[in-house]
């Protein structure tokens, strides 16, 4: 049986260049879809990351739990709408190096899959843009069209087991070694190690250094430039505690 390499990437500052979610909520603010009231429940936690003193998941974890307030008792229509407009104004904020590796993966062969916290409905409307083979991301619960604000995989942040399950259902035969993953947080670390080619992308410190401790490859992006890491590189910050 022939073997299937794998192209697994994160999305949400590993490729797009934001938070899904956060661009989605930001749009049914906007469309009036989630009450006004919903950006202040965020703000504390994100001007905690604009000034440093707070952590990126934090923060993320902060609008997840406000999606999932809010959107309880939406119609599916009206955020369908509202997915498709915030899909068309920012599909393209991505980052070069890591779209320019789906298109090499992709014309390479290989299987490509992006998993992400994020909404399944709005994951795949991305995905699919990008050329995805297949995507995962948070699905929630739906009855006569209406948001019931329950999660329906509630292990949608555990990227292997997910991943697991989808190789058992699809009967796949995978080559791990020869297989890629891309991350940008420690919370990618037990997807990157299924595979033979890890590649941290724009890593917070803790990933940086795990990576670094297993010799994967550390890859930044600043404006126009692309800097592969080595090791010396990354420095100990005598700030933190």
């Amino acid at each position: 049986m022939k073997k299937t390499k794998l192209a697994l990437f994160d999305i949400d500052g590993t490729i797009f260049r934001s938070s899904l979610l956060i661009e989605l909520i930001n749009g049914l603010i906007e469309n009036a879809v989630f009450p006004k009231a919903a950006w202040p429940e965020m703000e504390r936690a994100h001007l905690s990351w604009l000034d440093r003193t707070g952590r990126y998941d934090d923060y993320l974890m902060k609008v997840i739990k406000v999606h999932l307030k809010y959107i309880k008792g939406c119609n599916w229509h009206e955020v369908s709408g509202v997915v498709e407009k915030v899909i068309r104004n920012h599909k393209d904020h991505v980052y070069r190096y890591t779209r320019d590796l789906i298109k090499k993966f992709k014309r390479g062969g290989y299987i490509l899959v992006a998993i992400s916290g994020s909404p399944e409905y709005m994951v795949a409307r991305f995905a699919r843009h990008m050329g995805f083979h297949h995507h995962f991301g948070q699905k929630l619960d739906i009855k006569d069209g209406l948001f019931t604000g329950k999660i329906v995989t509630l292990d949608f942040l555990n990227k292997k087991k997910i991943l697991k399950g989808f190789v058992k259902r699809e009967k796949l035969n995978v080559d791990w070694k020869n297989s890629v993953a891309v991350g940008d947080t420690d919370n990618d670390i037990p997807m990157l190690k299924m595979v033979g080619y890890p590649i941290a992308f724009n890593p917070n410190r803790t990933f940086a250094g795990y990576s670094m401790k297993h010799g994967w490859d550390v890859v930044v992006e600043r404006k126009d430039t692309i800097y592969k890491i080595k090791k010396s590189a990354i420095l100990p910050y005598e700030g933190m505690a």
